[in-house]
């Protein structure tokens, strides 16, 4: 084993000096390169080595990126080579931070699992993160890229994020592969953005979204998986938007872990508990907030070029989150409901945990999840518009509380269809109601306010 992890080691130097090379070297020679190295190293390995499975994966990667930046080449698009060599850097050296970490972790026996596990993702963040920000930096200098050290650190953060997200995932592809495809692909998306932003507000933002993570993975609410998509979450929506924002998302990931372990000995009696004794995982995480996360961004985004659609998007992001909460609470409290529920397309008494299975008890507290989400987002400003009486300040919650019911309503009606049926996944359905109550709250506010800015 000591073998093979000074191999393993000298493989990620190896690797990562190679992607020093980016600015001397075009695209074509690069990936070529890389292609003849792997047949090499998979000749002599006979897919029998982890550092050769390790180089094939990480060469199949960066092969498909540099391909993909060749073909946009012949339609004018140049693609940014430093998002090539930060992936490879967040992928070797953080992989190496993570890996290094667990070594040491394991020989403490003092140290419990859970917290090597914690610190070894977040080492992977910090020293994947700083050293893609040092060789994209580098790179960008040497080409002459216009781009800023505030925007690198902040793309490097988000790739390091999201490798240590990935790394955390249980897969059968080789991780190496995913991690450089993963992580480039997101930096290239918000690099796209062009988006500003300095160094403090960015390091208050991680610091603050992982501290509440790292609380929820503690206190058995979440898995490390989900702790490590909440920081991305938060990082995310604090930077487009601002604290308050996120305060109002996680306080459905604090409704939803309490309400999950609500009755939990009664639910199990009944077999219809959350698995892993409640915990939340990454899926769970981002099929309820991708929704919220896209609308978040693209707020911070357009709203000061479209301001009249600034509140659509605003109450749209409220509606995603109120759905998110009043079906986590519906779910969680109607199945203690000793009652059986009823169908939400016939009306017929069903089994307790029956897919589109609703309850009396489970559609008041529905109201009630939504109505914490919209009274929280009056309090803390995020609904911060000047109204012309209190009537409409009640109709703004009203519309918040609205898009919450139909979204939960709507997830009930697609688990009797389509989930039953098997062509959704209880994520699936997560997601599609949460953006159907994002729709309804954000098309009723603007039918009612379409034309106030």
């Amino acid at each position: 084993m000591e073998i093979i992890n000074k191999i393993t080691d000298g493989f990620f130097l190896f690797v990562m000096l190679l992607a020093m090379l980016l600015p001397f070297i075009s695209p074509q020679f690069f990936t070529l390169l890389f292609l003849a190295l792997t047949i090499i190293l998979a000749l002599w390995t006979y897919k029998k080595s982890a550092s050769g499975s390790s180089f094939m994966g990480l060469s199949f990667a960066i092969f498909i990126i540099s391909a993909l930046s060749i073909m946009l080449g012949y339609i004018g698009y140049e693609f940014p080579l430093y998002i090539l060599g930060a992936s490879v850097y967040i992928t070797c050296a953080g992989g190496w931070a993570a890996a290094y970490v667990r070594r040491r972790g394991v020989k403490k026996p003092q140290l419990d699992a859970k917290f090597i596990s914690a610190t070894s993702s977040i080492a992977l963040i910090m020293f994947g993160a700083l050293s893609a920000c040092v060789i994209a930096y580098w790179t960008t200098a040497w080409m002459n890229v216009p781009i800023t050290l505030s925007q690198l650190l902040f793309l490097t953060l988000i790739g390091g994020v999201t490798g240590a997200l990935l790394e955390s995932i249980p897969t059968r592809t080789d991780k190496h592969f995913i991690l450089v495809l993963g992580t480039g692909m997101i930096m290239w998306l918000f690099a796209g953005f062009g988006y500003y932003v300095n160094f403090s507000h960015l390091s208050a933002a991680f610091i603050f979204s992982l501290f509440l993570a790292y609380l929820a993975y503690r206190l058995d609410v979440a898995d490390v998986s989900a702790m490590l998509a909440a920081t991305l979450l938060g990082v995310l929506i604090i930077v487009f938007t601002n604290m308050n924002w996120y305060l109002i998302l996680i306080t459905f990931f604090l409704l939803g872990g309490a309400f999950t372990k609500y009755r939990y000995d009664y639910k199990v009696m009944r077999g219809i508990a959350q698995g892993k004794g409640g915990v939340r995982s990454y899926e769970n995480v981002l099929s309820n907030s991708i929704t919220a996360l896209v609308l978040a961004v693209a707020y911070g985004v357009y709203h000061g070029l479209y301001p009249t659609f600034g509140p659509v998007l605003l109450f749209a992001y409220l509606g995603a989150v109120a759905t998110a909460t009043g079906d986590t609470l519906a779910s969680e409290v109607g199945e203690t409901n000793r009652g059986r529920p009823i169908l939400i397309t016939t009306f017929k008494p069903v089994k307790p945990g029956t897919d589109g299975g609703v309850t009396r008890l489970g559609e008041v507290v529905c109201i009630g999840g939504s109505a914490v989400i919209a009274i929280l987002a009056l309090v803390l400003g995020v609904i911060d518009m000047n109204a012309d009486s209190v009537f409409t300040y009640i109709l703004w919650l009203v519309i918040v509380v609205l898009g919450g019911f139909a979204g939960t309503n709507f997830d009930s009606l697609l688990g009797a269809t389509l989930q039953q049926r098997g062509w959704l996944s209880n994520s699936g359905v997560n997601l599609v109601a949460t953006m159907g109550g994002a729709f309804i709250s954000g098309a009723a506010y603007y039918v009612l306010f379409g034309h106030v800015v």
